[in-house]
Formats: structure tokens, C-alpha cells, sequence
């Protein structure tokens, strides 16, 4: 008999959970996380990973975004939420954990409409919520040594929550939702290998569709193993035959979003970039304009582990830029910000820029048993004459650091300009304010619309 790890168990309880759950403090953190997650798809549908996306599947549906089916949709939209690496990130699971569910539910909503009419805004909050939790407790469970085996944790946690997302916002029996489960995790893939290409926004897209096929396949009778969840299952080939370890989630557990809660970007870069970041913004803050001119080092020591994502230290590409902490601390220093603009592929060559990149060393410190969530980034500047240190405990966007309403406003518009939607279209602001009871449909199918034509007429960059 295989051992049961108490997974589907905790998952079950967790599904009644997020029905029923109704607290403020809970809901407000999913209706920023989705306005937030909608912001970076804005900002994504011109990029080439989505436009590539978008035309691998328009060859199967007679060149009609009308005719594209769900699974399709869910590729595309989410290619176009991870595109710019804006979305948000939680490193319980150093994941990004709301847009495989997110451009799951948006691409199945045809669906819902036709098999659950009367879906209402707080359905989907609580079926993106059980998703994230999913997502979140799996990674949990398979601790930091699945990331640093080379997986994408996105794509591999991200299908399995995104399923149980969809699961629960069609309602499916236990045993379909289970099967569901199995089949999701079948399906689990991405390598962390591809940062810095057109494929790591591509996992999300992945994980989306895979989600999708898994729910429709397991709501059409297909069955799936419950030894999934045991010791030759999913933690066992995820963790590389690490010993199996107890499950740490348990019934009644409070949600991650709320704790530790979930780091939403204020530069549209590698997470494991933001405090080095906010640490060069705020010495340069402290220099004046002649110390902004004169040649300098910069020093960066972070945790173990903490430059693992950040494989280009020689970026080419503005999209290899994003996965540089050389290129981060340099453009920040230089520029005085860090934002879209920072990542075309022309602001990478500047010799201001590159200049600054060769005299920066990124280390990581020696010491056992920090969490990249909460070790600070310790930051040095060495000048004509003086020297300068900062440490940064908290990225900016972490719950010890949020961004505020207007911040996330501004975002919206931000990443709305740079993919060519009309900034003035005030149905993606409604999402901020608009009561938990408001009909789904009403609400997000014309976001989604408005994302998929955005994707469909893409501006010229």
C-alpha cells in the first residue's frame, strides 16, 4: 500500500476553505494580486513570446482568435502575464504563483459561463485562491532543492494550482477534481535553464493549457493515479529521491497570500534583482551629481542561493538583461530607475552602463540556513574617496513594504501604454473597488477581450 502524505486530505479541506472564506483582509489581497496580475498581461501582449504564441495556435484555428480553444487562449494569455517578468512572486515557493491560475481562469471563462451562469466575482477569487495555495504548500513541501535542480517551479507548481483553480470554479466532484490533480501533475515541466528566453513566460503558458486539457480530460472520465501525492510520486521525482517529508500543510492553515503573503513588482525584473536595486536607488539618493560621475565599484552579497536566477552577468539581450544582477545594479546607478524602458534591447549596450557592469561583483554569502525571503542584500558602493553601505531586509512590494493603491494604478497604466491598450479603459480599474457579489462575466470578459485584441493587433515597440 502506498503511504498517503495527507495531500489530498488537506487539499479537500482547503477547497471548502476557500468557499466559504469571506474576510476582508483575505479578499483584498486576491483583488490586488489579480489587478496586479492583469497590469503585467497588459503589458506582455506585444512581446515576442505572446505574438509567437499567439501564432502557433492561430495555425489550428483558421487564423481566428474566435475559433482559438481554451487551452490556446490560456497558452497565449499567459505567455503575455509572465512576459515581463512584472508578475508577482512568493518565495515560499520562489514562484510566481498568480498567473498560471489567473490566465487559466480568464481563458476558461467561456466555459463557466456556459456551465455556471451564475458565477460571481467571489467564486473566482475563491478558486484562484485555493490555486495559489496549492501552488504554494506543494512548493513548500518540496523545499528549495527543487528549484536548485533546475526546475521552474512556475510551470511545475503552477499547472497543479492552476488545475485546482479551475477545478473548483467548475465545481467538479471530489473524484473528478482528484483525477484532475494526477493528470496536472503529469503534465508538470519547465527548467529554470531557459531564463533569459522567450520560454520561461512560455511555462506559464504551459502550465495554464496543461490545466485546462487536465480539468476538461478529468471532467470527460479520464482517471488518474491518487499515488500522485505519495512517495514515489510527485515529491519524489520533483526533489531528486530527496527522503519524503512530512506535508507542512495542514487544515485551517491562514492562506499564504495573507502569510507570508505574495511580493508584488515594482520593477519589471528577476525578484532576486529588487532589493540590490532598491539598495543602489537609495545610496545614489545620498551622492552628489559630481559622485554620480566619477568611476565607481559596486558589491553586492546576498544569501546562498541568491544569485541562482541570475544566470546572464554578460547580458546581450534586454530580456537576458532581466535575469542580470550586473546589468540591474548598473542600469539603477545610471539611470536613477529601472523600469520597461530599461529592458529594450537597446539600453543593454550603453557604454555608461557597461562601464559600471564591469566594476560590480555579486557575491553570496557562506552562511546556512537563511531564507532568500527575508536575508538581506547588503549593497556597497566605493567611490573617489568614499565609501558607501546600505542593507536592504525587504524587496519593495513585499508585505513588509507594499505598494500602495496609486502605485498599483500606476502600474496598470504603465503597462497598459506599453502594450497599446487604451489606458482610459476603466473596466480593468472597476476590478479595485467593484463588491465581491458582481457577476463574473460582466466584470472579466471584457478585460479578457480587450487583452486577447491587444494581443491580436499588437503595437510596434
Amino acid at each position: 500500500m502506498v503511504q498517503d502524505s495527507g495531500f489530498l486530505a488537506v487539499w479537500d479541506s482547503a477547497w471548502h476553505m476557500a468557499a466559504a472564506e469571506s474576510r476582508d483582509s483575505v479578499m483584498a489581497q486576491v483583488r490586488r494580486n489579480w489587478f496586479d496580475t492583469l497590469a503585467a498581461t497588459a503589458g506582455g501582449v506585444a512581446e515576442n513570446c505572446t505574438q509567437a504564441a499567439l501564432h502557433a495556435t492561430l495555425a489550428d484555428a483558421d487564423g481566428s482568435l474566435e475559433t482559438l480553444r481554451p487551452s490556446d487562449v490560456a497558452l497565449v494569455l499567459g505567455a503575455a502575464s509572465h512576459a515581463l517578468d512584472y508578475d508577482d512572486v512568493c518565495m515560499l515557493a520562489t514562484c510566481h504563483p498568480s498567473a498560471p491560475p489567473v490566465a487559466a481562469l480568464l481563458a476558461l471563462l467561456p466555459v463557466l459561463e456556459q456551465q455556471r451562469p451564475g458565477l460571481q466575482l467571489r467564486d473566482i477569487f475563491a478558486a484562484y485562491l485555493l490555486g495559489t495555495e496549492t501552488t504554494l504548500r506543494l512548493g513548500q513541501w518540496l523545499g528549495f532543492r527543487h528549484y536548485w535542480l533546475g526546475f521552474h517551479a512556475t510551470d511545475t507548481l503552477g499547472v497543479v494550482g492552476a488545475v485546482a483553480s479551475c477545478a473548483h470554479a467548475l465545481c467538479l466532484p471530489p473524484q473528478q477534481a482528484h483525477a484532475a490533480l494526477a493528470i496536472a501533475a503529469s503534465s508538470a515541466g519547465g527548467l529554470r535553464a531557459n531564463f533569459g528566453t522567450d520560454t520561461k513566460p512560455l511555462h506559464v503558458g504551459f502550465a495554464a493549457a496543461a490545466a485546462i486539457r487536465a480539468v476538461l480530460l478529468a471532467k470527460a472520465g479520464a482517471n488518474a493515479s491518487d499515488d500522485v501525492w505519495g512517495p514515489t510520486g510527485f515529491f519524489h521525482a520533483f526533489n531528486g529521491g530527496a527522503p519524503f517529508d512530512p506535508l507542512p500543510w495542514e487544515p485551517a492553515m491562514e492562506w499564504a497570500v495573507n502569510l507570508p503573503g505574495f511580493e508584488l513588482k515594482r520593477f519589471p525584473s528577476c525578484y532576486m534583482t529588487h532589493r540590490l536595486i532598491a539598495g543602489i536607488l537609495k545610496l545614489r539618493e545620498r551622492r552628489s551629481g559630481k559622485e554620480r560621475s566619477d568611476p565607481l565599484r559596486i558589491e553586492i552579497e546576498v544569501a546562498r542561493n541568491g544569485l541562482a536566477a541570475l544566470k546572464h552577468p554578460k547580458p546581450a539581450t534586454g530580456l537576458q538583461a532581466k535575469f542580470s544582477g550586473h546589468y540591474c545594479a548598473a542600469a539603477a546607478w545610471i539611470d536613477g530607475k529601472v523600469e520597461l524602458a530599461s529592458f529594450t534591447d537597446s539600453a543593454v549596450p550603453r557604454p555608461a552602463v557597461q562601464a559600471v557592469m564591469e566594476r560590480t561583483k555579486l557575491t553570496e554569502r557562506t552562511t546556512q540556513g537563511e531564507s532568500l525571503e527575508t536575508a538581506p542584500v547588503q549593497v556597497t558602493l566605493r567611490g573617489q574617496g568614499w565609501i558607501d553601505r546600505i542593507t536592504v531586509d525587504w524587496a519593495p512590494g513585499s508585505a513588509a513594504d507594499p505598494m500602495t493603491r496609486d502605485q498599483l494604478r500606476g502600474k496598470w497604466f504603465d503597462c497598459a501604454s506599453h502594450g497599446g491598450i487604451n489606458t482610459d479603459d476603466a473596466q480593468a480599474l472597476r476590478l479595485l473597488d467593484v463588491p465581491l457579489q458582481t457577476p463574473a462575466f460582466d466584470l472579466l470578459h471584457p478585460l479578457r477581450q480587450t487583452l486577447l485584441d491587444a494581443i491580436g493587433s499588437p503595437i510596434q515597440h
